[in-house]
């Protein structure tokens, strides 16, 4: 009974923060839409939507996150949306969240140039008692404890064409809320530890007049 208390309560929280990031979401999408007679007429506002891999170390060893966002780009310079992504590759753990990501262009017009993001969000980790016996075995099972995180990186972009971008980045994620959360749920025992560290990503992003 104290064991359901717990996991509901975790459950709990997470529904209440991302009820929260979604309200943020839709308050920027509606700004993005409304941004040119409120800020300044000039101001070009689109859409943009991005897939990237990403890269990173759990109890030594590596799995591969897949993930996807969309949000309002500001000015070329300022973007500001949901992701989401599932880590399903690693042999012994998944995990997937959802998330606000916020990101500053820096020189967006020039071929090659830089932007700084951050990242927050929260999601669910499982573990196995035993290494899954490939990438599809419990596909997609990422239900478990509950965890919170925040990602600050850096990107690396390239402009492929006037809509189409080349992002590759270096993060580092904080993740909080595994070790005082619900039970660990087998022998590998995931901890904020494992889900902390540096991340290496890659990806593509579209935009949209």
């Amino acid at each position: 009974m104290k064991t359901f208390t717990i996991v509901n309560s975790g459950l709990t929280k997470i529904i209440l923060t991302l009820a929260a990031v979604f309200l943020l979401a839709g308050n920027v999408f509606l700004f993005s839409q409304e941004g040119r007679s409120v800020i300044n007429a000039d101001v070009p506002t689109r859409f943009v939507w991005g897939l990237e891999l990403k890269t990173a170390s759990i109890q030594d060893e590596y799995g591969t996150q897949c993930g996807a966002y969309a949000g309002a780009l500001f000015n070329n310079s300022l973007m500001a949306g949901m992701v989401g992504a599932l880590n399903v590759t690693h042999p012994a753990v998944n995990y997937g969240y959802l998330g606000f990501m916020a990101r500053y262009i820096y020189k967006p017009n020039s071929i090659i140039h830089m932007s700084g993001q951050l990242t927050l969000g929260a999601g669910s980790t499982r573990d196995y008692q035993n290494d899954k016996t490939s990438t599809f075995d419990n596909f997609g099972n990422v239900y478990g404890t509950a965890f919170y995180f925040v990602e600050p990186a850096i990107n690396s972009e390239i402009n492929l064409g006037k809509k189409v971008t080349l992002v590759i980045g270096l993060g580092y994620r904080l993740a909080t809320g595994i070790n005082t959360g619900s039970p660990y749920i087998s022998s590998t025992h995931v901890n904020d530890r494992d889900l902390s560290g540096f991340t290496v990503s890659a990806g593509v992003e579209f935009g949209l007049q």
